[in-house]
């Protein structure tokens, strides 16, 4: 069996995305592969950057080693990370980490969910019941993902509940809606080696 370990920023994503990897595994119908149960948490200090100017901030190339070494001492046999882009831009920061990572000979690639984690999440709440809660934007255009969760899920608290609301992420559906998602889907497909079904 193969090991992916996952790299995060967030102390919700510590539960959720292995879960969410498992399931776009499970989606990709990839056998022999594992996700570690148990991410490595890194804050976006050292994923991203901050010494340059936003939003064209490349990663931050000593953090994503540090993170390759931690990968490493579990015996990963592909690292996935995964942080908010915030104001960055995602199509700046996620090729100069993957070429980061594939310049240290790890097998790994590197995604920003645009503004954040949570958009996603929105994503997997039928259009209704967004438009009831008011988010009546594209949810990755959302500068608070997170505020607007909370409107459709009272009390939300990333470390709490992201976990039980990414169980309800439809992997499907939500990369036909959203452009950073499916270059999740299709990162976890490349590690494993297999093609993604068409989009």
């Amino acid at each position: 069996m193969f090991r992916l370990t996952c790299v995060v920023e967030g102390h919700g994503e510590v539960n959720a995305l292995p879960n969410l990897c498992s399931r776009i595994i499970t989606y990709l119908g990839v056998s022999g592969w594992y996700v570690d149960s148990e991410p490595i948490r890194l804050p976006r200090s050292l994923l991203v950057d901050e010494g340059t100017s936003s939003p064209k901030r490349n990663c931050n190339k000593g953090g994503i080693c540090r993170a390759l070494g931690l990968a490493a001492a579990r015996s990963a046999d592909g690292v996935l990370v995964v942080c908010d882009s915030d104001d960055d831009c995602a199509a700046t920061w996620g090729p100069h980490a993957t070429a980061e990572i594939l310049s240290n000979n790890v097998a790994g690639v590197a995604v920003m969910s645009v503004r954040e984690y949570e958009a996603w999440l929105l994503w997997s709440f039928s259009e209704r019941d967004r438009f009831n809660a008011r988010i009546l934007r594209c949810p990755e255009t959302i500068r608070d993902a997170k505020g607007a969760i909370s409107r459709l899920f009272h009390g939300y608290l990333p470390a709490v509940h992201q976990l039980q609301l990414t169980r309800k992420i439809d992997v499907g559906q939500v990369r036909k809606d959203s452009d950073s998602f499916d270059k999740l889907v299709r990162g976890v497909a490349q590690l494993c080696g297999v093609v993604p079904p068409a989009r």
